[in-house]
């Protein structure tokens, strides 16, 4: 028992030392920040920019915010209607009067597309999510929700009066913590950080400045937010771990002495768990020099919110727009051509005029045609029907995985076959049943659900048939295999001078082996009549291999065999 104590020590030790192997970012002296990789981590959604609204937050914060009357501004929310529970602040028009719900409508609109173009980047399906009842259900999407509320509608200052100025509260740190954890990002150089600053050289002397989340858990006073964070850390985990197993150790009664043999072999065992434990902290085949980068992963990735412009045809880049289905745009120009505008408000926040775009009624985004994605229609979709069959004749290579850009499930779905088959026919039902997410978007539909049914049925059917007759034959064989060893033992223990043989046709006639004459014939009561089965008779006595088959020699009345 102690000796496993020992091994499970060890084997936790080595988990915490791997895990803590990520480095940390630190700062040099001239105030740069660095980071290290992890070269045994996977990177999971970690794209650019990290969190929905970020790139807004110095524009935000610039702007002049007035604080609004108790319970007013929910009542021209839509989008944001269920996250803001609070009085939001509102930002100040500049040397213009506009509408309070006017004002309101424009940051919902904001968040909204913020919504909706981060959830693109993750590879969701936006229109899926149009609904609150639809976002509750998905995690990650609610917490997005939530953050994306909260950047562009600041609760009031503690104390304000109606009117008056006061500044931007940004969002605090827990929901951003919130949606790191429940959307399981990941950039493997712990850059995934919610509390930041970074900073990009533009050119020509100018500097962007990009700050992260507010340092306070939520609820607080100077930002915006609710509900506390309970997100705890692997490497706390492993050493309550360790914690807990020294405890065990100190409340056993008895420690028996190791011999000289176990202790050699000990030693034997830590040094091998030292090198290991070295080459688990370099992680670079032991070779403790750590390559170093300043640029953090995510923002090594494209940027979304360009790769999702458009640019109106004829004009250059410094035109592009976020939303093609923004007022104004022809109708040639949106959706790249392969979708149309549809409003995504609930209820929309005006009547359409004869004539009018979609587009104007509030925010509108882009509803693709079936083989086509993303915000502005220009990504193809991957084909149900090709991920269907390459799951029916290479799930067990786990070609099906690869094709939907899933390489490591792929890799594992390889080495397990298919997990012993109980993963490929999991994957079989899953992807023809329905179109499923492949790592960007959902896949086209394009396979017909008669086509999925049918070669269901054909397979598991055609699969029972042949299971069934395999079980016929084997049985037929066994029974078969039984009946001639009987009748071996039968012929052993039989003594007699003459040795009769039977065919049985539809009739049983005897006849004598040794002179070929037919002395008689009994007519078969067993409906298996016309197969051919051989019999022998041993001192007057008739066996005939067929289901219930009573006949008489000569006066004798054989006893009915059961030998099918």
């Amino acid at each position: 028992a102690m000796n496993n104590f020992l091994r499970i020590e060890r084997l936790l030790l080595l988990a915490g030392i791997a895990s803590c192997a990520q480095v940390n970012m630190n700062s040099r002296e001239d105030g740069e920040t660095i980071y290290t990789n992890n070269p045994v981590c996977l990177k999971n959604r970690c794209i650019n920019p990290l969190t929905p609204g970020l790139n807004d937050l110095p524009r935000l914060g610039s702007l002049v915010w007035q604080c609004s009357n108790p319970g007013v501004v929910q009542k021209y929310l839509h989008f944001c209607q269920a996250a803001v529970d609070y009085d939001a602040a509102v930002p100040s028009p500049e040397n213009t009067s506009t509408a309070l719900d006017a004002i309101v409508q424009a940051q919902d609109s904001a968040a909204s597309t913020m919504f909706v173009y981060h959830l693109s980047a993750l590879g969701y399906e936006a229109w899926d999510f149009k609904h609150q009842q639809d976002r509750d259900r998905d995690p990650c999407v609610a917490k997005i929700y939530e953050l994306v509320c909260y950047t562009y509608f600041p609760k009031n200052q503690g104390g304000c009066t109606k009117g008056a100025q006061i500044p931007y509260l940004k969002p605090c740190k827990t929901p951003c913590e919130k949606y790191l954890e429940a959307c399981q990002v990941e950039c493997c150089d712990d850059s995934a950080q919610c509390v930041f600053e970074l900073t990009s050289d533009l050119g020509g002397g100018e500097v962007s400045k990009v700050t992260g989340y507010v340092d306070q858990k939520s609820p607080s006073a100077v930002c915006t937010g609710k509900s506390a964070s309970s997100r705890a850390g692997a490497p706390l985990h492993l050493l309550l771990a360790l914690f807990g197993l020294q405890l065990a150790r100190l409340g056993s009664d008895e420690t028996p002495k190791a011999s000289e043999a176990e202790r050699h072999r000990g030693s034997k065992h830590w040094m091998l768990f030292v090198a290991l434990a070295g080459c688990a902290v370099s992680l670079q085949g032991c070779s403790l020099v750590v390559p170093t980068h300043s640029k953090a992963n995510w923002r090594r990735k494209p940027d979304y919110l360009i790769k999702y412009e458009h640019v109106p045809p004829g004009q250059p880049a410094a035109a592009a727009i976020l939303n093609s289905c923004t007022p104004g745009a022809a109708a040639r120009e949106v959706c790249s051509g392969h979708g149309q505008c549809m409003p995504w408000s609930h209820v929309p926040l005006k009547l359409a005029a004869p004539g009018e775009s979609a587009a104007n009624l509030g925010v509108a985004f882009c509803q693709c045609e079936p083989g086509w994605a993303d915000p502005e229609c220009r990504t193809p979709r991957k084909s149900q029907l090709k991920a269907f069959f390459l799951s029916l004749f290479g799930g067990f290579f786990g070609l099906d995985r690869f094709y939907l850009g899933f390489p490591v499930s792929g890799l594992i779905k390889l080495v397990t076959l298919g997990g012993l088959g109980l993963w490929w026919l999991y994957d079989l039902v899953r992807v023809g049943c329905a179109p499923v997410y492949a790592k960007d978007f959902r896949v086209s539909n394009d396979l017909p659900h008669w086509v999925f049914v049918l070669i269901l049925v054909l397979l598991f059917g055609g699969g029972g048939i042949v299971y069934s007759l395999h079980s016929y034959v084997h049985y037929r064989k066994l029974k078969r295999a039984e009946a001639e060893k009987l009748l071996g033992q039968t012929s052993d223990r039989t003594h007699s001078r003459h040795s009769w043989s039977v065919t049985i046709t539809g009739t049983c006639c005897v006849k004598l082996a040794d002179y070929q004459e037919q002395l008689k014939c009994y007519s078969l009561l067993a409906p298996f009549g016309s197969f051919l089965r051989r019999a022998h008779i041993f001192g007057g006595s008739v066996l005939c291999f067929s289901m219930l088959c009573e006949y008489g020699f000569d006066g004798f009345l054989a006893s009915p065999a059961f030998f099918w």
